[in-house]
Parts: structure tokens; sequence; C-alpha cells
């Protein structure tokens, strides 16, 4: 018997760990010569603690986005443990 190696396809392209990667360097951003412009839009201390707080959040899916791009052909039995994990932890982060 001959089974065809197939991909999973994405449901939905979202760019989670575009925007995780995106937010620590703001700061380092708008402190460049270049970018005087934009300074003014410096976020204020209590932004930055909702902005940590949406890092915090993105930071489960990275985790799991990551951990399925390690293998070049993940199998279901890994995708099913990743999700577990990344459910689990995200249930508790929002219970704390």
């Amino acid at each position: 018997v001959r089974i065809d190696v197939l991909q999973l396809l994405c449901d939905v392209k979202t760019c989670w760990d575009s925007v995780y990667y995106m937010i620590p360097p703001i700061d380092s951003f708008l402190d460049r010569p270049n970018n005087r412009d934009v300074k003014k839009y410096r976020l204020l201390p209590m932004q930055w603690n909702v902005l940590q707080g949406f890092e915090l959040i993105l930071e489960i899916p990275h985790q799991a986005i990551q951990a399925l791009l390690s293998e070049c052909l993940p199998t279901l039995c890994k995708y099913l443990i990743t999700f577990e994990k990344f459910y689990d932890t995200w249930i508790r982060l929002g219970q704390d």
C-alpha cells in the first residue's frame, strides 16, 4: 500500500510572530535620530504595561508556532500535543 505524504493547509494566515517580534524594538526605533518626527508617539508607562501584557499573551502562540516550524513535516501527534500545551498555557494565563 502506498500512502502519499501530504501537508496540512493553513486556514488563516495570521502573523502573530511578526507582531510578537515588533514589540521589543519600539523604544530603540523611537530613539534613532532619523525618527524624530515620530518621537512624539513615545508610549507612556501605562501604555508600556499594556503592551508588555500583549507581549506575554503573544508569546504563547509564538512558542507553539516555533515548536511546529522546527520540524520539516510535523505529524498530527505533534500538532495535538502542541495545541494542548498552547491551550492549557493560555487558560492558565487567563486565570492569573
